[in-house]
This record gives C-alpha cells, structure tokens and sequence, in this order.
C-alpha cells in the first residue's frame, strides 16, 4: 500500500492523524506504508474514499486516481435516442421502461 504515505502527506497528514481518523493505532499505518500490513477490504474501501481515489489506485494497480464516471442517462436522453424527439408522452416511456426490465430479466434467466 504505497500509495497511503503519498496520499496522507498529499492532504498533510501524519500518520497519527491518519490513525485517528481510522481509528487504529499509528505503527498501523506505517506498517501500510511499508507494506508490512495489509488494511482490510473495508478498510480499503474506506481509505479510497477518504482520499478521493479508486481502490485500484490506492492498491498501485493502475495510475489512474479516479476513472471518469459513466455519463448519465435521463428520459429525454432514452426518448430522443428512440424517436429523435423527446415529444413522447410519459405513460408510453413508462411502457418502453417496463418492456427493457423484462428483456433484460429475460436474457439474465437465459
């Protein structure tokens, strides 16, 4: 877990500080950083989002801090995307909606 020490001194931190925060005691973060202990998945979890980074970085798998996150999709975007216009009444996107649930139900049970 190299990247602890690099992420705490980042956000000026010590490892008391750092410790306090998760409370555990300080040689358990600096046996993290030496990779000597290895924190738990919840705490891996935990440590990634107090550093604001994907769990693959934190872990040294990847360079990347954060991957963008995927775009979002609202109704219009659905209703444009199957008409071109989002003139589309909402009791006919309701039905498109219930109609992709059961598709998806219906390939998953394949």
């Amino acid at each position: 877990m190299i990247r602890i020490r690099e992420l705490r001194k980042e956000k000026n931190l010590s490892q008391k500080d750092l410790a306090t925060q998760f409370h555990v005691a300080q040689n358990t973060i600096s046996g993290w950083e030496k990779g000597m202990r290895d924190p738990d998945t919840d705490t891996v979890a935990a440590l990634a989002a107090f550093f604001d980074v994907s769990t693959d970085y934190l872990l040294g798998n990847t360079d990347i801090r954060k991957p963008a996150s995927r775009p979002t999709v609202d109704d219009d975007d659905i209703k444009f995307a199957l008409f071109g216009t989002t003139d589309i009444d909402d009791a006919t996107l309701e039905d498109i909606k219930a109609y992709a649930r059961f598709k998806r139900e219906q390939y998953n049970n394949r």
